[in-house]
């Protein structure tokens, strides 16, 4: 008998898909009028967003700076006359002198602090490291009332509550970590060799951290300065449970005046305002002059 031969099944043809007639989805029309209606919702958002803000702010600008301002566009005429009365009213000047006693020595204190701890971080290896870099990372991540609400239970259990000293340690828990992050690079980056040099020639360890290290991180001291002491100059949900009449910061008092304004000019309020708003905005153009400063000088 002949062998049959098997049967083989033809595969169907695979239908040829002409490229040019596939087109992804963001090239395509829908596509395009998504992204399109994407890229235009987004931008004005952001446009009502901007004037929202940037309208408010211009509104307690005029006012505080305005003599009369009812029905019109702008103010009939401008005076400083509103400064002049919030800084006599609520003895402005004697707020913001706590304020800058208790910030510039916090800051001092956490530089001085932070440095060794910064160094012993960036030059040994030992156990729980990471965990100790972690609890540094606590203030930044968790919020404030966590940790704000029992710090003033034992202040006020031990007596730290509504005094300086107590409100500089307060500081100290935002300034020595946010100082302990921004020293790190710098230190991390300096060549190990210029230290065991030193060292060989017989420099104590003061002499090395005064002689050797310590220049070398001028820039990034400067720049830990300034950014410590504008987080310390805000700090506020801390500063509000444990300080007392006689030791409330400015930005403590601003909050209480306007909660309490009652039937206070709106002018003297928004002055008042102002008067916290503008040492804020110094100080952030002047860190953010100084970072821009540090980044050319370093190259990077």
């Amino acid at each position: 008998m002949r062998a049959e031969k098997p049967i083989i099944e033809e595969e169907a043809p695979t239908p040829v898909i002409n490229e040019k007639n596939r087109q992804p989805l963001k090239n395509s029309k829908k596509g395009k009028f998504l992204q399109g209606g994407y890229k235009t919702t987004s931008w004005v958002l952001i446009l009502i967003f901007l004037t929202v803000v940037l309208g408010m702010t211009l509104a307690v600008i005029l006012s505080a700076f305005g003599e009369e301002w009812y029905g019109t566009i702008l103010p009939e005429g401008y005076t400083m006359e509103w400064f002049v009365n919030a800084w006599q009213a609520y003895e402005v000047g004697e707020y913001f002198k706590i304020t800058m006693e208790i910030v510039l020595t916090a800051t001092v204190i956490s530089l001085v602090l932070s440095l060794p701890t910064v160094y012993i971080l960036a030059r040994r290896d030992f156990p729980f490291k990471q965990a100790l870099l972690g609890f540094f990372q606590m203030p930044f991540t968790l919020p404030d009332l966590l940790y704000a609400i029992p710090v003033a239970s034992i202040f006020y259990s031990i007596g730290l509550a509504e005094t300086m000293t107590g409100l500089i340690i307060v500081n100290l828990i935002v300034g020595i970590p946010f100082s302990v992050f921004i020293l790190l690079p710098y230190v991390e980056s300096l060549d190990p060799r210029l230290e065991y040099a030193a060292q060989s020639l017989g420099a104590s360890k003061f002499k090395l951290f005064q002689r050797v290290i310590i220049p070398q991180i001028i820039p990034g001291i400067t720049a830990s300065a300034i950014n410590i002491f504008i987080r310390m100059f805000n700090t506020f949900t801390i500063i509000l449970l444990i300080s007392g009449p006689k030791t409330q910061t400015l930005n403590v008092m601003v909050f209480s005046v306007l909660q309490g304004s009652g039937s206070q000019p709106p002018a003297m309020l928004n002055s008042l305002a102002l008067t916290l708003m503008i040492p804020l905005l110094f100080f952030s153009f002047l860190s953010l002059w100084v970072s821009s400063f540090t980044q050319k000088r370093l190259g990077k």
